[in-house]
C-alpha cells in the first residue's frame, strides 16, 4: 500500500485496475470462448486479488459505501463469466458462476486479519 495515499484513493485506485482488467478479461473471453470455470479462476486470481488487496485496513463492516462497489463489480463479473443479461438476478449469478459473495470474502479476511494481530500480540 502506498503510505501516501488515504484509504479512498487506494480503494479507488485498485477499483480502477480491477476494472481494467476485467475489460480485457472480458475481450478474452468474448474472442476466444473460454469455458466459463477457466474465466471464474482467472477473475478470482486477477481482479479480486487486485480489488481486495489491503481490505482488512480499509473495510468497515458497517460503512456498506465500498461494499456497494465491490458488489457491483462482481456481479459484473458474474454476468461475463456466464453471459447472461443484464436483468438476471444477482444471487443466481452468484450462484451460478461460482464465486464467493463479497460480504462473505470481506468477513473472512477481517477474521483472519484480527486472529494474525492476535497471534503476534501474544507472541511478543
Amino acid at each position: 500500500m502506498d503510505a501516501r495515499l488515504t484509504f479512498k484513493e487506494h480503494h479507488n485506485r485498485c477499483m480502477k485496475k480491477a476494472k481494467a482488467a476485467k475489460a480485457i478479461l472480458r475481450t478474452l473471453t468474448m474472442t476466444y470462448g473460454v469455458l466459463p470455470e477457466r474465466v471464474t479462476a482467472v477473475q478470482i486470481a486477477c481482479i479480486e486479488a487486485v480489488t481486495l488487496y489491503g481490505c482488512e485496513l480499509w473495510c468497515d463492516p458497517i460503512d456498506v459505501g465500498r461494499q456497494d462497489d465491490l458488489q457491483l463489480l462482481q456481479y459484473q463479473q458474474s454476468r461475463s463469466i456466464l453471459g447472461t443479461l443484464p436483468t438476471t438476478p444477482w444471487g443466481a449469478l452468484i450462484k451460478e458462476s461460482g464465486i464467493t459473495p463479497v460480504p462473505v470474502i470481506l468477513d473472512s479476511r477481517l477474521q483472519r486479519f484480527t486472529a494474525r494481530l492476535t497471534n503476534a500480540c501474544r507472541n511478543n
